[in-house]
């Protein structure tokens, strides 16, 4: 198994691996032990679990007596290879539970390895540290998955916000450059299952429908069609809702902010918390108000 030859999404994969493999070995020697854990845990419960497992269930699916080289064979060794690496990682901070996944993997996969197999070690204790090919690290691919996830958590954030359930199918329109158009349309197999997509349109002369939810980002904008699924007016009552008590935290901290005593006491950190939140909240009551807008037109 060559790695120019992995599907995208094992690629990434293996990228981030080898990006977190080496951020928590530094972490380790520098004796950071609190970002030890924390790198582990993102990359696990995240990537790994959130995003990959999620993204590898089709190729899963295949038919057991699938080749060596079918879609869910090198779909089970990039799964189990990975969590070899990861119960590697782990073992400094979890060492029981480390142990008891590593036996239970041994059962289920002896010989493994995620381009050239070989029989695992009996213990993860006397298991090598981790260590990937700078080759494996794409910046190109996890730039280009991060702006994915950055769409799919966007799409989610907006089903939340208007109470749209999970089973219903959304149609998402995206503007964007042709290149990016052109990333979000190579994973689009991953998009659509992953936020519950039933349509996907992206390019440079895409328009914002009306009734839309709309996502900015740095280098698109979506739009999440919203017509014939929320009641306008009502959405427009609890809109103003929010406005009014955004004003009025927003009046608190900037009556806070004024008063002399406070800025001259508090530490400079807890001020400039102030004013950050100033700042934040401004921008939340924008983007209520410009929701509020196309509401009421599109009542």
């Amino acid at each position: 198994m060559a790695l120019d030859t992995l599907p995208t999404e094992d690629k990434w994969l293996l990228s981030r691996l080898a990006t977190t493999t080496k951020a928590v070995t530094e972490a380790l020697e520098g004796y950071h032990f609190s970002d030890v854990a924390r790198l582990v845990y993102d990359f696990v419960w995240s990537e790994f679990c959130d995003w990959y497992i999620e993204m590898s269930k089709g190729r899963l699916k295949g038919e057991p007596g699938a080749s060596a080289t079918g879609a869910r064979a090198t779909s089970q060794r990039v799964l189990a290879g990975v969590l070899d690496g990861i119960l590697r990682l782990v073992q400094p901070v979890m060492p029981f539970v480390a142990e008891s996944l590593w036996s239970a993997l041994n059962e289920a996969a002896p010989e493994r390895g995620l381009l050239s197999p070989s029989k695992a070690e009996e213990s993860v204790c006397i298991a090598a540290w981790p260590s990937y090919p700078d080759e494996w690290v794409s910046r190109d691919v996890e730039t280009r998955f991060a702006r994915m996830q950055e769409l799919v958590r966007g799409v989610r954030e907006i089903r939340n916000r208007y109470q749209v359930d999970d089973k219903t199918k959304l149609d998402v329109a995206v503007k964007c450059s042709p290149e990016v158009a052109a990333e979000f349309n190579a994973l689009a197999q991953f998009i659509g299952p992953l936020a519950g997509i039933a349509m996907l349109t992206a390019g440079p002369n895409t328009a914002k429908p009306k009734q839309a939810g709309g996502l900015v980002a740095a280098e698109f904008e979506a739009y999440v069609s919203l017509a014939g699924l929320i009641d306008a007016a009502a959405e427009a009552r609890r809109v103003e809702k929010q406005i009014e008590t955004k004003r009025k935290s927003l009046e608190g901290t900037k009556a806070k902010l004024a008063n002399e005593k406070f800025v001259g006491s508090a530490p400079a950190e807890v001020v400039q918390q102030q004013r950050d939140l100033v700042t934040d909240v401004e921008k939340q009551i924008a983007a209520l108000e410009e929701n509020l807008k196309e509401l009421k037109e599109s009542e």
